[in-house]
């Protein structure tokens, strides 16, 4: 299993740092369930498959372009190696989502810019 933050339209996946333009790691966040229900009890069931969101604080438009190398789209499928809550990397695959909405933009490059990978299937023996 990779340490690091990793991406690739395969499994055979290249560390973000290592891309033809690097990036820096993102900020992450793993949520393990899509959501949380509400149960007559007073407990939560969790629904869904897990999801994790990627920020990037700042962006260079060479850097914004790589990244959208990996979703040309709306949405696509993708590999990841991505950091859980526990500060452990596990590889998933999974549909990247490129957002929809204004950008922050400053100067030619993205402010807190994030996407989100959900629908995310571990795979066995990363």
């Amino acid at each position: 299993m990779a340490s690091s933050f990793m991406i690739g339209t395969t499994s055979s996946m290249t560390s973000l740092d290592q891309l033809t333009t690097p990036l820096l790691d993102p900020k992450s966040s793993y949520l393990p369930y899509a959501r949380v229900n509400n149960k007559g009890n007073g407990g939560t069931r969790g629904i869904g498959s897990p999801v994790a969101d990627w920020t990037f604080g700042i962006l260079s438009i060479a850097e914004y372009n790589q990244l959208k190398t990996f979703c040309p789209g709306a949405s696509a499928d993708v590999y990841i190696n991505t950091k859980l809550d526990d500060d452990t990397f596990e590889t998933f695959q999974g549909k990247m989502i490129w957002p929809n909405q204004p950008q922050d933009r400053w100067y030619a490059q993205r402010k807190s810019f994030t996407v989100t990978i959900r629908n995310l299937i571990l795979i066995e023996g990363s």
